[in-house]
């Protein structure tokens, strides 16, 4: 099954648990789906780093949904 990354970047501040494209500084969607929930995650984090959208405390929180879901199911709206 594949699977598109998406990924939001939360402040320090916000709980792991709130952690969703509504309370995010920034997000993004992976154009190219990976193969597998693990190769989701690890791409999504690979990007992340490379964003250089991480400041100071901010960390990423990396949904994996499936190819064929729509975006608002995973990241929360």
């Amino acid at each position: 099954m594949t699977f598109f990354a998406v990924i939001v970047i939360c402040l320090s501040s916000t709980p792991v648990a709130k952690c969703q494209k509504a309370t995010s500084v920034h997000w993004m969607t992976l154009a190219e789906p990976s193969i597998g929930l693990a190769g989701c995650m690890r791409e999504g984090m690979v990007a992340a780093a490379r964003s250089r959208l991480l400041r100071g405390g901010d960390y990423p929180k990396v949904f994996c949904r499936p190819a064929d879901a729509a975006i608002d199911e995973v990241a929360g709206r």
